[in-house]
């Protein structure tokens, strides 16, 4: 497989590491969030929204694949993916929303929380804008990871497309549901040639957009790709198949997701100190259903109500949950 020239921060990787996603380039371009309200434009006028109709380059997105990929997650970061889609409804149903909540108990072990849009509808792929936030830099022994946003459009999907901040750094996944042993295939690292190859300006935050599509439905095979915003074309990030997943009756989800362990330090999560002041959004949100292409809605898709969601539910004070478009825009700011 074909491997990034992109050099990841050696020091922070190791098959030993306690933690969950993935990781960020030594040469990422540090970007501030800038809290703006939702009347600000989604795009600039100069900057065409790309469309599931753009041309396709026949490029792939410099990137780690096959076993670079698996060994730049690490195998806990896989471990805490693996698990969580196997048991994702369950786990969907039981997250507390106890809005008025006012302190964070200490716990022990990892505590998973998630929060988003998830269709209802078995789609044929989705589209997306991902906000990201070179800026965070989860240091060393920091056993926290926050996907935020990771996208799978409906159950018979191969790919999962996640954005992820870690102590091994921050990067954007193609996580591949359809291989024998489910793992990262291919990594990203958000560095400064990511920025301005795959990225936008977004309600003032570098955005990339993701298109994740079934490519052929008699073997079920998808195609996440990543929209080049130098040459306006969508360039591919990975390909999978798998017929059997065809059978998958459940939609998907877009979600903010962390893994955390307590802080005694701080009384919250570890993440939410190197979180802070940072914005999480997922846009111009739709997906394909008998080949056609809408935006998600509150008919097609289910979204908890930002108001009966606490941010101690995912162990972080000051967290703030918005739906500035229901359902196809949410948003999680710090």
């Amino acid at each position: 497989m074909p491997s990034s020239s992109l050099s990841p921060r050696g020091s922070r990787r190791s098959p030993l590491r306690r933690i969950a996603v993935a990781v960020l380039a030594a040469g990422a371009l540090l970007v501030p969030a800038v809290p703006v309200s939702a009347s600000v434009a989604d795009e600039p006028a100069a900057v065409a929204q790309p469309t599931p109709d753009s041309p396709i380059s026949g490029r792939t997105v410099p990137a780690l694949r096959g076993d670079a990929a698996r060994a730049a997650a690490g195998a806990k970061l896989g471990e805490q993916v693996l698990e969580r889609g196997q048991a994702f409804q369950a786990r969907h149903d039981q997250r507390r929303a106890d809005a008025d909540t006012v302190t964070i108990p200490p716990w022990s072990g990892s505590l998973h929380s998630v929060w988003g849009a998830f269709p209802t509808v078995v789609s044929d792929g989705a589209q997306a804008t991902h906000t990201i936030n070179p800026g965070i830099s989860i240091p060393p022994g920091n056993p926290d990871v926050v996907y935020a946003p990771t996208l799978v459009p409906s159950g018979k999907t191969c790919i999962e497309v996640t954005t992820f901040y870690w102590q091994g750094g921050n990067g954007v996944g193609a996580w591949d549901w359809c291989a024998a042993s489910p793992g990262f295939a291919a990594v990203a690292w958000i560095d400064s040639t990511f920025l301005s190859t795959y990225t936008t300006t977004f309600q003032g935050l570098p955005a990339y957009t993701v298109l994740d599509v079934q490519t052929n439905a008699v073997t079920n095979s998808w195609t996440a790709y990543l929209y080049n915003y130098t040459t306006s074309t969508w360039d591919a990030l990975f390909t999978s198949a798998d017929p059997i997943k065809l059978v998958d009756p459940h939609g998907g989800w877009s979600m903010f997701e962390v893994y955390t362990e307590y802080n005694a330090a701080t009384g919250e999560g570890y993440y939410c100190t190197e979180t802070y002041g940072t914005q999480f959004h997922a846009a111009n949100l739709q997906i394909k259903v008998n080949g056609t292409w809408t935006a998600l809605t509150t008919g097609n898709s289910s979204v908890t109500p930002p108001g009966s969601v606490s941010s101690t539910d995912f162990g972080c004070y000051g967290l703030s949950f918005t739906l500035q478009t229901a359902n196809s825009h949410w948003q999680v700011s710090h």
